[in-house]
Protein backbone atom coordinates (compact mmCIF):
# COMPACT_ATOMS: atom_id res chain seq x y z
CA UNK A 1 0.00 0.00 0.00
CA UNK A 2 1.34 3.20 -1.00
CA UNK A 3 0.98 5.88 1.49
CA UNK A 4 -0.16 9.64 1.13
CA UNK A 5 2.69 11.36 0.19
CA UNK A 6 1.66 14.67 1.70
CA UNK A 7 2.43 14.87 5.25
CA UNK A 8 -1.06 16.51 6.56
CA UNK A 9 -2.68 13.35 5.04
CA UNK A 10 0.18 11.09 6.24
CA UNK A 11 -0.39 11.97 10.28
CA UNK A 12 -4.33 11.88 9.14
CA UNK A 13 -4.32 8.19 7.90
CA UNK A 14 -1.67 6.94 10.65
CA UNK A 15 -3.83 8.78 12.92
CA UNK A 16 -7.33 6.83 11.83
CA UNK A 17 -7.12 3.73 9.63
CA UNK A 18 -3.25 2.92 10.11
CA UNK A 19 -4.24 3.31 14.34
CA UNK A 20 -7.78 1.09 13.85
CA UNK A 21 -6.17 -1.38 11.66
CA UNK A 22 -3.08 -2.13 13.96
CA UNK A 23 -5.86 -3.37 17.07
CA UNK A 24 -7.79 -5.00 14.46
CA UNK A 25 -4.38 -7.10 13.23
CA UNK A 26 -3.72 -7.90 17.39
CA UNK A 27 -7.29 -8.59 17.79
CA UNK A 28 -7.74 -11.18 15.26
CA UNK A 29 -3.91 -12.22 15.69
CA UNK A 30 -4.36 -13.21 19.53
CA UNK A 31 -7.73 -14.85 18.83
CA UNK A 32 -5.66 -17.20 16.48
CA UNK A 33 -2.77 -17.50 18.12
CA UNK A 34 -1.78 -20.89 18.33
CA UNK A 35 -1.76 -21.53 13.91
CA UNK A 36 -0.50 -18.19 13.09
CA UNK A 37 2.41 -17.26 15.58
CA UNK A 38 5.00 -19.64 14.16
CA UNK A 39 4.01 -17.78 10.72
CA UNK A 40 3.39 -14.35 11.85
CA UNK A 41 4.25 -13.19 14.86
CA UNK A 42 7.67 -11.64 13.94
CA UNK A 43 5.97 -10.06 11.29
CA UNK A 44 3.77 -8.51 13.81
CA UNK A 45 6.67 -7.40 16.04
CA UNK A 46 7.92 -6.03 13.21
CA UNK A 47 4.93 -3.77 12.45
CA UNK A 48 4.53 -3.15 16.38
CA UNK A 49 8.52 -1.65 15.67
CA UNK A 50 7.41 0.78 12.82
CA UNK A 51 4.50 1.72 14.54
CA UNK A 52 6.21 3.05 17.70
CA UNK A 53 9.17 4.59 15.70
CA UNK A 54 6.77 6.68 13.42
CA UNK A 55 6.61 10.37 14.63
CA UNK A 56 2.76 10.09 15.62
CA UNK A 57 2.10 9.94 19.08
CA UNK A 58 -1.33 8.38 19.07
CA UNK A 59 0.38 5.79 16.85
CA UNK A 60 3.45 5.25 18.84
CA UNK A 61 1.32 5.24 22.28
CA UNK A 62 -1.09 2.46 19.95
CA UNK A 63 1.94 0.07 19.14
CA UNK A 64 3.44 0.08 22.50
CA UNK A 65 -0.29 -0.76 23.70
CA UNK A 66 -0.79 -3.51 21.44
CA UNK A 67 2.57 -5.11 21.98
CA UNK A 68 1.47 -5.12 26.26
CA UNK A 69 -1.53 -6.49 25.84
CA UNK A 70 -0.46 -8.88 22.87
CA UNK A 71 2.17 -10.24 25.35
CA UNK A 72 -0.14 -10.27 28.60
CA UNK A 73 -3.01 -11.90 26.99
CA UNK A 74 -0.64 -14.45 25.39
CA UNK A 75 2.26 -14.79 27.40
CA UNK A 76 1.57 -18.22 29.24
CA UNK A 77 1.94 -19.77 25.58
CA UNK A 78 4.82 -18.46 24.71
CA UNK A 79 8.23 -20.55 24.27
CA UNK A 80 11.54 -19.56 25.39
CA UNK A 81 12.38 -19.07 21.70
CA UNK A 82 9.23 -16.56 21.71
CA UNK A 83 10.60 -15.01 25.04
CA UNK A 84 13.63 -14.65 23.51
CA UNK A 85 12.49 -12.80 20.16
CA UNK A 86 10.02 -10.65 21.95
CA UNK A 87 12.32 -9.14 24.68
CA UNK A 88 15.06 -8.78 21.46
CA UNK A 89 11.75 -7.00 20.24
CA UNK A 90 11.64 -4.37 23.53
CA UNK A 91 15.23 -3.85 23.53
CA UNK A 92 15.31 -2.97 19.90
CA UNK A 93 12.25 -0.21 20.59
CA UNK A 94 14.10 1.28 23.26
CA UNK A 95 17.37 1.91 21.45
CA UNK A 96 15.96 2.88 18.47
CA UNK A 97 13.16 5.46 19.71
CA UNK A 98 16.23 6.98 22.32
CA UNK A 99 15.77 10.78 21.83
CA UNK A 100 19.75 10.89 21.31
CA UNK A 101 19.74 13.94 19.55
CA UNK A 102 18.51 15.82 22.97
CA UNK A 103 21.95 15.71 24.00
CA UNK A 104 24.11 16.34 20.26
CA UNK A 105 21.07 19.10 19.27
CA UNK A 106 23.16 22.52 18.75
CA UNK A 107 21.84 25.59 17.65
CA UNK A 108 22.71 26.87 14.21
CA UNK A 109 23.81 30.36 15.63
CA UNK A 110 24.81 31.99 18.70
CA UNK A 111 22.02 32.43 20.95
CA UNK A 112 21.11 35.85 23.02
CA UNK A 113 21.58 35.91 26.74
CA UNK A 114 17.74 35.52 28.08
CA UNK A 115 18.24 37.51 31.62
CA UNK A 116 18.92 35.49 34.67
CA UNK A 117 15.79 35.15 35.58
CA UNK A 118 14.94 31.56 37.21
CA UNK A 119 13.13 29.20 35.63
CA UNK A 120 10.92 26.68 36.48
CA UNK A 121 11.94 23.02 36.08
CA UNK A 122 9.46 20.86 34.38
CA UNK A 123 9.67 17.69 32.98
CA UNK A 124 8.93 17.60 29.42
CA UNK A 125 8.86 13.94 29.16
CA UNK A 126 5.11 14.19 30.53
CA UNK A 127 3.96 17.27 28.76
CA UNK A 128 3.24 15.47 25.82
CA UNK A 129 -0.37 14.09 26.51
CA UNK A 130 -2.10 14.56 22.74
CA UNK A 131 -1.76 14.69 19.23
CA UNK A 132 1.34 15.94 17.25
CA UNK A 133 -0.54 18.67 15.87
CA UNK A 134 -1.85 19.61 19.13
CA UNK A 135 1.03 19.80 20.70
CA UNK A 136 2.91 22.02 18.03
CA UNK A 137 -0.63 24.38 18.25
CA UNK A 138 0.11 25.21 21.86
CA UNK A 139 3.71 25.86 21.83
CA UNK A 140 3.08 28.19 18.50
CA UNK A 141 0.68 30.08 20.58
CA UNK A 142 2.64 30.62 23.85
CA UNK A 143 5.35 31.22 21.87
CA UNK A 144 4.64 33.80 18.77
CA UNK A 145 6.02 36.79 20.38
CA UNK A 146 9.53 35.33 20.41
CA UNK A 147 12.02 35.72 17.70
CA UNK A 148 14.60 33.35 19.39
CA UNK A 149 12.35 30.69 18.92
CA UNK A 150 11.21 27.72 17.52
CA UNK A 151 13.28 28.94 14.33
CA UNK A 152 12.19 27.31 11.14
CA UNK A 153 10.15 24.32 10.12
CA UNK A 154 13.08 21.96 10.89
CA UNK A 155 13.53 22.57 14.37
CA UNK A 156 9.82 22.73 14.90
CA UNK A 157 9.88 19.23 13.92
CA UNK A 158 12.79 17.99 15.45
CA UNK A 159 11.44 19.27 18.78
CA UNK A 160 8.12 17.86 18.02
CA UNK A 161 9.79 14.30 17.16
CA UNK A 162 12.26 14.80 20.38
CA UNK A 163 8.97 14.95 22.61
CA UNK A 164 7.46 11.90 21.09
CA UNK A 165 10.20 10.13 21.45
CA UNK A 166 10.30 11.03 25.02
CA UNK A 167 7.07 9.65 25.58
CA UNK A 168 7.25 6.48 23.97
CA UNK A 169 10.61 5.62 26.17
CA UNK A 170 7.79 6.46 29.23
CA UNK A 171 5.09 3.98 27.89
CA UNK A 172 8.07 1.71 26.82
CA UNK A 173 8.93 1.32 30.40
CA UNK A 174 5.18 0.97 31.52
CA UNK A 175 4.87 -1.57 29.37
CA UNK A 176 7.88 -3.50 30.59
CA UNK A 177 6.09 -2.93 34.45
CA UNK A 178 3.12 -3.97 33.43
CA UNK A 179 3.88 -7.28 31.35
CA UNK A 180 6.00 -8.52 34.10
CA UNK A 181 3.72 -7.57 37.27
CA UNK A 182 0.53 -6.79 35.30
CA UNK A 183 -1.09 -3.53 35.69
CA UNK A 184 -1.89 -1.64 38.58
CA UNK A 185 0.03 -4.52 40.57
CA UNK A 186 3.07 -2.71 41.07
CA UNK A 187 1.09 0.86 42.51
CA UNK A 188 -0.06 -1.33 44.91
CA UNK A 189 2.93 -3.24 45.54
CA UNK A 190 4.73 -0.38 46.67
CA UNK A 191 1.74 1.01 48.46
CA UNK A 192 2.04 -1.96 50.56
CA UNK A 193 5.65 -1.50 51.05
CA UNK A 194 5.55 1.51 52.50
CA UNK A 195 3.09 0.86 54.80
CA UNK A 196 5.11 -2.09 56.03
CA UNK A 197 7.85 0.13 55.81
CA UNK A 198 6.41 2.99 58.09
CA UNK A 199 5.58 -0.06 60.74
CA UNK A 200 9.08 -1.19 60.61
CA UNK A 201 7.94 -4.70 60.01
CA UNK A 202 9.11 -5.10 56.18
CA UNK A 203 10.91 -8.68 56.99
CA UNK A 204 8.39 -11.57 57.18
CA UNK A 205 5.27 -9.11 57.26
CA UNK A 206 2.32 -10.44 54.45
CA UNK A 207 0.01 -7.28 54.24
CA UNK A 208 -3.70 -8.41 54.24
CA UNK A 209 -4.81 -8.62 50.47
CA UNK A 210 -1.63 -9.04 49.51
CA UNK A 211 -1.49 -10.94 46.09
CA UNK A 212 0.83 -14.61 45.65
CA UNK A 213 3.96 -13.40 43.49
CA UNK A 214 3.28 -16.41 41.24
CA UNK A 215 0.17 -15.30 40.22
CA UNK A 216 1.50 -11.70 39.40
CA UNK A 217 2.00 -10.69 36.01
CA UNK A 218 3.83 -13.23 33.37
CA UNK A 219 7.28 -12.97 36.22
CA UNK A 220 6.89 -16.73 36.69
CA UNK A 221 7.25 -17.19 32.64
CA UNK A 222 10.21 -15.34 32.21
CA UNK A 223 13.81 -17.00 32.92
CA UNK A 224 16.32 -14.99 34.13
CA UNK A 225 17.87 -14.29 31.23
CA UNK A 226 14.94 -12.67 29.60
CA UNK A 227 14.55 -10.98 33.17
CA UNK A 228 18.26 -9.06 32.53
CA UNK A 229 17.41 -8.70 29.29
CA UNK A 230 14.57 -6.75 30.19
CA UNK A 231 17.11 -4.89 32.73
CA UNK A 232 18.94 -3.67 30.29
CA UNK A 233 16.23 -2.15 28.36
CA UNK A 234 15.59 -0.16 31.97
CA UNK A 235 19.15 0.60 32.17
CA UNK A 236 19.81 2.34 28.50
CA UNK A 237 16.97 4.48 29.41
CA UNK A 238 17.46 5.06 33.07
CA UNK A 239 21.40 5.81 32.23
CA UNK A 240 20.43 8.28 29.23
CA UNK A 241 18.18 10.05 30.85
CA UNK A 242 20.23 10.75 34.02
CA UNK A 243 22.95 11.77 31.94
CA UNK A 244 20.56 14.47 29.91
CA UNK A 245 19.27 15.66 33.26
CA UNK A 246 22.99 15.81 34.39
CA UNK A 247 23.96 17.80 31.15
CA UNK A 248 22.85 21.65 32.32
CA UNK A 249 24.44 23.37 29.31
CA UNK A 250 22.72 21.23 26.87
CA UNK A 251 19.46 21.74 28.90
CA UNK A 252 19.79 25.03 28.59
CA UNK A 253 20.85 25.41 25.30
CA UNK A 254 17.65 23.90 24.02
CA UNK A 255 15.54 25.74 26.34
CA UNK A 256 17.15 28.70 24.65
CA UNK A 257 16.21 27.63 21.64
CA UNK A 258 13.29 27.64 22.58
CA UNK A 259 12.52 23.94 23.59
CA UNK A 260 9.96 23.85 26.27
CA UNK A 261 9.46 27.56 26.05
CA UNK A 262 10.70 29.06 29.54
CA UNK A 263 11.18 26.27 31.26
CA UNK A 264 14.37 23.95 31.02
CA UNK A 265 13.69 20.60 29.99
CA UNK A 266 14.64 17.50 32.14
CA UNK A 267 13.65 13.68 31.90
CA UNK A 268 13.36 13.03 35.85
CA UNK A 269 10.10 10.79 35.26
CA UNK A 270 11.98 8.62 32.74
CA UNK A 271 15.14 8.59 35.24
CA UNK A 272 12.94 7.43 38.36
CA UNK A 273 10.38 5.34 36.54
CA UNK A 274 13.12 3.30 34.89
CA UNK A 275 14.79 3.46 38.09
CA UNK A 276 12.22 1.98 40.15
CA UNK A 277 11.13 -0.91 37.52
CA UNK A 278 14.17 -2.12 37.57
CA UNK A 279 14.78 -2.70 41.21
CA UNK A 280 11.38 -4.14 41.35
CA UNK A 281 12.46 -6.51 39.09
CA UNK A 282 15.76 -6.95 41.00
CA UNK A 283 14.06 -7.12 44.18
CA UNK A 284 11.80 -9.90 42.67
CA UNK A 285 14.62 -11.93 41.65
CA UNK A 286 16.71 -11.88 44.61
CA UNK A 287 13.73 -13.34 46.71
CA UNK A 288 13.16 -15.94 44.34
CA UNK A 289 14.56 -19.33 45.43
CA UNK A 290 13.88 -20.79 42.29
CA UNK A 291 17.17 -18.41 40.94
CA UNK A 292 19.30 -18.73 43.72
CA UNK A 293 21.88 -19.71 40.82
CA UNK A 294 21.76 -16.02 39.27
CA UNK A 295 21.67 -14.37 42.74
CA UNK A 296 25.53 -13.29 42.30
CA UNK A 297 24.58 -11.46 39.31
CA UNK A 298 21.86 -10.13 40.72
CA UNK A 299 24.03 -8.78 43.36
CA UNK A 300 25.84 -6.91 41.60
CA UNK A 301 23.23 -5.63 39.56
CA UNK A 302 21.75 -4.06 42.83
CA UNK A 303 24.95 -2.56 44.12
CA UNK A 304 24.94 -1.03 40.48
Amino acid sequence: MKLPEQQTEKTEWMTTTCNHALYAICDVFTHFYEPLSEVLLADIFKQLQWCVRQENEQLARSGTNCLENLVIVNGEKFSPDVWDLTCSCMLDIFQTTSPHALLTWRPAGQEEDYGDGKHVELDFDTQSQSSYDRALSERAHSQMSSDDTWKGKSDQKLFAGLLIRCVVQLELIQTIDNIVFYPATSKKEDAQNMVAAQRDALEGCELEGAEPESEQGMYSALTSQHLFKLLDCLLESHTFAKDFNSNNEQRTALWRAGFKGKSKPNLLKQETSSLACSLRILFRMYSDPQLTPSWPHIQTRLLL
